[in-house]
């Protein structure tokens, strides 16, 4: 359209900026009395000389025409220019727009009339789409396994001996109890005859023996107590003949003394004046051999000074009274030997009484070994009041307790689990005790760690025996244990409880589902039943599906009967429930 200018651009088509100059430059807007510039903004009559020259029709007067030459053309009036064109270009330009906007409008309208469908129901369908769905037969597998009851119980893995340490002052120096030493800390294995702690310098012995510790021992004191020190003492390699078991004598307190060494101490003596006692013993037993000796001495020298008894005659008056002295003398040597006897006696019993002391604050007996230190509450330095140590020994068992609906389940020797958050895999166990009486109420409060509790008894006692040590980190911990009630004798045939549908002829079927769709009522005997699945037998034999009695499933006579692999009906869903159509979520 019209030619180009000596820069090559096309007049007619667009400026210096590629704007269309007949729809935002001066022609167009003229006629409305403004002017616009070359970005084609209304300019009022203002721009540069030519463009206000071309909005006037009129050359700028004096005033060189400015812009590009294409510019300076088109102000001068320069024959490049064409009316007609440039007023077809601007209806054509027009009608474009319409065309656009009503491309725009028709748009929206399809686009509404489809929203509007979407929403916009038939009778029909509205009555079709407010029915139900059909119903889904919902099913589960018959299954062929061991049927096992199990019983789930909690409860806490304690040691079979807790023992309490409370290292008082006993004996014959009673006063004030100081920890000065601390050998075992918590959670530490302690072995038979180590210290544990020691307590105004004196060690606390752990000893093996069930027996509680009760009373000091000394020498001289009988009872099984004394019998059960003997033993373990015996079991360190010390002997305690010749005394008797049960009797607490010399051998027993040389036994003593050589445990108490071999350790780096010395055992108390039984009796703070015992040495005093004892050296007063032994002055009367050398008085008294002394006297003995004397007498002794005289009746001989007696015996041969006077030769009357033999050659005097018999009334020579001096030989009568030689022997009357002889007599006396030999009267006094007996009473004197026998003195001698007492006293040495004497000496032998406070010999036997001025033995070692075992008090009963050095002392903790346990049941097993090693044993465990649970806690300990004190430190060196800390006044000991009451139990300072408490001592964990022999293994470790599961205590619990079950309600009085459950204990009938329960018998010893019935197999068990153990599971803990420890053990990835379970721990085979066994009942080992079941009480036969609720346990004690308890009162309610709080417990040892501040946790509210309920009052009334926790139930039945039962005790939980694994058959592999358990951890020693489980020790006070919580576990689950299952325990197998009850269990079926082989293998047998098991649907859902839910499968079973009881008749008003008080028999009992279940509905198979067959591959080919149909549903065959079979009727069956129920037996054990353990964990959601009972036990079922058909009570009929399996009758042909056709006369070859085969049907699509590869042949097996199946009608009227019921195997491993069959579907049995467990009730009805919507099919637009979640899960597969037909099996059980």
């Amino acid at each position: 359209m019209g030619g180009r200018d000596a820069y090559g651009q096309d007049v007619y088509e667009q400026d210096v900026y590629e704007q269309d100059v007949y729809e935002q430059g001066t022609g167009s807007q003229a006629g409305r009395g403004q002017d616009t510039d070359t970005y084609g903004q209304a300019g009022h009559g203002q721009g540069t000389p030519a463009q206000v020259e071309f909005a006037q029709g009129t050359p700028a007067q004096g005033t060189p025409a400015q812009g590009t030459p294409a510019q300076v053309e088109l102000a001068q009036g320069a024959p490049a220019q064409d009316v007609s064109a440039d007023a077809g270009a601007s209806r054509l330009a027009g009608r474009r727009r319409w065309v656009v906007a009503i491309a725009v409008v028709a748009a929206v309208l399809a686009a509404s009339g489809v929203g509007a469908s979407a929403f916009v129901k038939s009778p029909a369908e509205a009555a079709a789409a407010a029915e139900a769905p059909p119903p889904d037969v919902l099913t589960a597998p018959v299954e062929r396994r061991v049927l096992k009851d199990t019983l789930i119980v909690r409860g806490t893995v304690k040691a079979t001996q807790v023992v309490d340490v409370s290292p008082g002052e006993s004996g014959d120096t009673a006063g004030r109890a100081v920890v000065t030493r601390v050998v075992k800390n918590a959670g530490d294995a302690v072995g038979a005859g180590d210290i544990l702690l020691e307590v105004s310098g004196r060690p606390v012995f752990a000893l093996p023996g069930a027996l509680p510790v009760y009373r000091d021992l000394r020498p001289g004191t009988r009872g099984p107590d004394v019998e059960q020190l003997q033993k373990a003492l015996r079991g360190f390699g010390h002997s305690t003949a010749p005394d008797r078991p049960g009797t607490f004598g010399t051998g027993t307190g040389t036994a003593l003394t050589a445990f108490y060494g071999k350790r780096g101490h010395e055992p108390r003596p039984a009796h703070e004046d015992g040495a005093e006692a004892l050296k007063t013993a032994r002055q009367a037993v050398t008085d008294a051999e002394r006297q003995a000796e004397d007498t002794a001495a005289a009746v001989t020298r007696a015996t041969r000074a006077t030769g009357a008894a033999d050659t005097g005659s018999a009334g020579d008056p001096k030989g009568a009274a030689d022997g009357e002295s002889i007599a006396e003398l030999r009267t006094a040597a007996a009473r004197a030997a026998q003195d001698l006897t007492a006293a040495r006696a004497d000496l032998a019993d406070e010999q036997g009484r001025q033995g070692p002391l075992l008090p009963a604050s050095e002392v903790v007996y346990a049941t097993g070994f090693p044993a465990r230190v649970e806690s300990l509450t004190a430190d060196v330095g800390s006044a000991v009041s009451g139990g300072v140590m408490r001592l964990s020994s022999g293994e470790l068992v599961v205590e619990a307790h079950v309600p009085e609906s459950q204990v009938g389940l329960l018998k010893v020797g019935q197999g068990a689990e153990v599971h803990s958050e420890l053990d990835q895999r379970p721990v085979p166990a066994g009942i080992s005790f079941v009480g036969d009486a609720p346990a004690r109420e308890r009162k309610a409060g709080a417990d040892s760690e501040g946790l509210e509790t309920r009052g009334g008894s926790p139930g039945y006692p039962v005790r939980i025996t694994a058959k592999r040590p358990l951890a020693d980190a489980l020790s006070g911990r919580e576990v689950r244990v299952t325990v197998a009630a009850a269990r079926s004798k082989g293998e047998v045939l098991a649907v859902p409880v839910t499968a079973l549908v009881s008749d008003p002829d008080g028999s009992t079927a279940v509905s198979v589902l067959r591959a080919d769709g149909r549903r065959d009522r079979v009727e069956v005997r129920t037996g054990m039943e353990a964990d959601g699945l009972v036990e079922v037998t058909p009570v009929n034999p399996a009758d042909p599906v056709d006369s070859a009695g085969r049907d699509s499933r590869g042949g097996r006579d199946v009608r009227g009967g019921l195997d491993d692999g069959d579907r049995v009906v467990i009730g009805i869903r919507p099919s637009g429930d979640e899960g597969p159509a037909g099996e059980a979520p």
